[in-house]
């Protein structure tokens, strides 16, 4: 076993900090709050986070409290240059997965075309069975639909052309275009039956640092297990997860 003296005490209170902020889930602490959570002595906290303000690492606030800074994200910067966006996307899959047990959909435009490139199936036994790869109808349910409503209005204009026989058998050109728009006002897209019978989906896009569409996320499966209840606490994560991921987006471009 290693001996303590061969670490420094305080950088591993610097850290604990740190991680404390993410620990509690909030932004703003005080040193005596701090000092409480980790057993510090509140003199020690103060020159530890007075020595993080120095570095950069956080800022002391009008009301006295401590909040982390973004000058702590050039420290990681090897390490977000080990992650792409899509491992990224691939984590909050996972929780999604894991929270709600049906399938978890990431969507793209390939060649003005809606693919599914990457998906994370339901254990359910009654649950949809497709496979990557399958392509997605832009006009109709809410994966193509929330793809084709973050696309910009020339990308819009020639597919309303090229698919106006399709779009009439389903839904209409008024009907598409009034669900686009309110899809890119509220920033999701529900959908019951429209692509296979029986099935929900709710969709939202990922959107890059320059506000150009690079996926569609997607919830769906049988509807009898999509309650209003689970709809709206679905939007709510799914609302989080592309917001999230933006700013991650913006924060790699400016590091």
């Amino acid at each position: 076993m290693e001996k303590e003296d061969q670490y420094i005490n305080s950088i591993c209170r610097a850290i604990e900090i740190i991680e404390l902020f993410s620990k509690l889930q909030t932004k703003q602490l005080g040193v005596s709050e701090i000092s409480k959570k980790l057993n510090i002595h509140k003199a020690t906290t103060f020159r530890i986070l007075k020595t993080l303000e120095h570095v950069g690492w956080i800022m002391q606030l009008e009301n006295s409290k401590y909040q982390l800074t973004t000058g702590i994200l050039k420290a990681t910067l090897g390490i977000r240059n080990t992650f792409d966006m899509k491992e990224l996307i691939s984590s909050e899959m996972e929780k999604l997965s894991k929270k709600y047990n049906e399938n978890i959909i990431l969507t793209t435009i390939v060649d003005n075309i809606g693919v599914w490139i990457n998906m994370i199936k339901s254990t359910h036994i009654l649950s949809e069975d497709v496979e990557s790869g399958y392509s997605v109808p832009l006009h109709i349910g809410a994966t193509g639909k929330v793809l084709l409503a973050f696309k910009d209005d020339a990308f819009q204009k020639n597919f309303f052309k090229k698919h106006y026989l399709e779009i009439e058998e389903t839904l209409g050109e008024k009907k598409l275009l009034f669900d686009i728009n309110n899809i890119k006002k509220n920033g999701f897209a529900i959908s019951n039956s429209e692509v296979t019978d029986g099935i929900t989906a709710i969709a939202v896009p990922i959107i890059g640092s320059n506000n150009e569409l690079l996926y569609g996320l997607t919830i769906s499966g049988p509807s009898n297990r999509f309650s209003c209840k689970i709809l709206e606490e679905m939007k709510d994560d799914l609302l989080e997860i592309s917001a999230h991921l933006k700013t991650e987006l913006k924060i790699f471009k400016n590091i």
